[in-house]
């Protein structure tokens, strides 16, 4: 340890020998804690802290997070056994519970809130705080995030809930195996109960990770976890055993998330200052179509349905989260055409430097997704001003619409068969039918123009997305659906690639060099 000397008389050790052994011990300790550690803390007024405890010796682009280290004191012990067995870095926030003010992400408003004269000094949100220690904890970009949280027994049942990020789900269900290969390895025959492990999104959740995922700390680092640990994992002789089991666990997780797997798809993430795009491959090496979320975290959970209907389809697709009036200023970069609007009163989009550049990103991935030329780019949004599920096409003939909408219901009309209380949403298509929302502005300067045939949904929010059974039935639909269309699509189109390709690379070009500034809202 630099400045530090040790002068030992051989009369001393002689005189003391045999008290040696242990000083030796102790100092060692004492000279590793402190050599090995560095400790920050930064104070946000009265209403809490936040202290990094870093690691000189462990994974530099791993960080562990706790955000209410003081109503959930547990979840500190479980995240410093972690820290122990890895030498990731490990952030805790203190106090902010009680002041209910969020850590793991900012406060997602669309219009400004007023606190009470005496809470003038009051901060909205300490995410940007959190996110500077976090980003302090890590060498470079910030590779993978484990959050721990011990949940209010009354609101999760008794099983350990997990919130992930930019893991597939091949790797999900992997670690989903693991942690009960774990457990059952280390409890045996112990009289200690086997607790259960959700993952979402393969499993669903009891509590709302809707936040971190789509603006906080799962979009923040490239892969993440949020583990919700039930309260029985705090009583004493379950602690010292489960403690071990999740070391192991994340320290498994942990390796998923580096390593490159054949058997197990790997979600490419780009990271760009206002959001991420995620780049999901085709796992049937299919070529020529994508599915994307261009508004993944602004039109409420396009981006795990996206997730979805990519695993269930095998289907390449491209997701975003961010980019919204929360990351940008009361701003919505459109992601899917070079503009951006200002919301809730702007009337018009405007062409800005970062909204070229986060549509260039952004139509690069498709690109890559489709693995040479664009046959079919089925765009996925979320309105809540209507009651059909609308698609605007480019592309498409009036046959093909007839063929889509046909299946579409045959699908629906099969799968709600038992489901009473699900509503039975009409799809209408263009150039069959009149839609509300054409997505002009995508079809003129966007994304849907790059390809040799486009479908742009617009699902209802209140029909389809509001109630979680009716988002999982309607997920099938779609994904069957798209299964369809992609079988009819891979067939018709395989001879004519070559003279798109060419094509494409012309309107791409043009895109990029856009000169107008203004552009409808539509």
């Amino acid at each position: 340890m630099p400045g530090f000397h040790i002068f030992v008389t051989q009369r001393s050790f002689e005189g003391h020998s045999h008290r040696w052994p242990l000083f030796i011990v102790f100092l060692l300790f004492w000279v590793s804690c402190a050599s090995h550690q560095r400790f920050h803390e930064q104070l946000i007024g009265d209403f809490g802290r936040i202290v990094l405890h870093q690691s000189n010796l462990g994974i530099n682009d791993f960080v562990l997070g706790v955000p209410h280290g003081t109503a959930e004191v547990d979840a500190i012990e479980y995240a410093k056994t972690i820290s122990d067995r890895t030498g990731a870095g490990l952030v805790i926030a203190y106090g902010f519970k009680a002041n209910r003010i969020p850590v793991t992400q900012p406060l997602i408003h669309t219009t400004p809130i007023s606190w009470p004269a005496t809470d003038a000094a009051r901060p909205a949100s300490v995410y940007p705080e959190f996110k500077k220690f976090l980003r302090s904890a890590s060498v470079g970009p910030l590779r993978f995030y484990v959050g721990i949280r011990i949940a209010e027994e009354a609101k999760q049942p008794p099983r350990i809930e997990v919130a992930s990020g930019g893991l597939s789900f091949e790797q999900l269900k992997f670690l989903k195996e693991a942690y009960t290969a774990i457990r059952d390895r280390s409890i045996k025959d112990m009289p200690i109960p086997k607790v259960e492990i959700a993952l979402n999104p393969i499993d669903d959740i009891s509590w709302n990770a809707f936040g971190a995922k789509n603006h906080g700390v799962l979009m923040l680092a490239e892969k993440g976890l949020i583990l919700r640990m039930p309260k029985v994992l705090t009583l004493p002789d379950f602690k010292s055993v489960y403690r071990e089991i999740i070391a192991k666990w994340v320290i498994e997780a942990s390796t998923v998330a580096r390593r490159i797997s054949v058997q197990m798809p790997e979600i490419q993430v780009k990271q760009l200052p206002y959001g991420r795009i995620d780049l999901i491959p085709s796992r049937n090496n299919s070529r020529g179509i994508v599915i994307g979320a261009p508004h993944g975290s602004f039109d409420w959970h396009t981006s795990e349905l996206v997730e979805e209907l990519s695993y269930r389809t095998s289907l390449a697709s491209v997701v975003t989260r961010g980019f919204t009036p929360t990351e940008c200023g009361g701003w919505r970069i459109n992601v899917n055409r070079p503009t951006e609007r200002r919301y809730p009163t702007d009337t018009v989009e405007r062409a800005t430097d970062r909204a070229r550049e986060v549509y260039q990103h952004f139509t690069e991935s498709v690109f890559e997704a489709a693995r040479g030329p664009l046959d079919l780019y089925i765009d996925m949004h979320q309105n809540s001003s209507e009651n059909n599920i609308d698609v605007a096409t480019l592309g498409i003939t009036r046959e093909q619409a007839r063929a889509i909408k046909s299946k579409y219901q045959e699908i629906r009309d099969r799968l709600l068969r038992n489901e009473p209380e699900v509503a039975k949403v009409n799809l209408v298509i263009e150039p069959l039918d009149q839609v509300s929302i054409g997505a002009w502005a995508a079809k003129d300067h966007g994304i849907l123009r790059l390809s040799k045939s486009s479908l742009h949904f617009e699902l209802p929010a209140q029909h389809v997305f509001y109630k979680e059974h009716a988002r999982s039935v309607y997920t099938k639909i779609l994904a069957e659906l798209i299964d369809s269309i992609a079988i009819s699509w891979l067939h018709s189109n395989a001879n004519h690639r070559a003279t798109r390709y060419r094509r494409v690379k012309d309107l791409r070009q043009e895109s990029r060099s856009l000169n107008s500034f203004y552009f409808p809202v539509t």
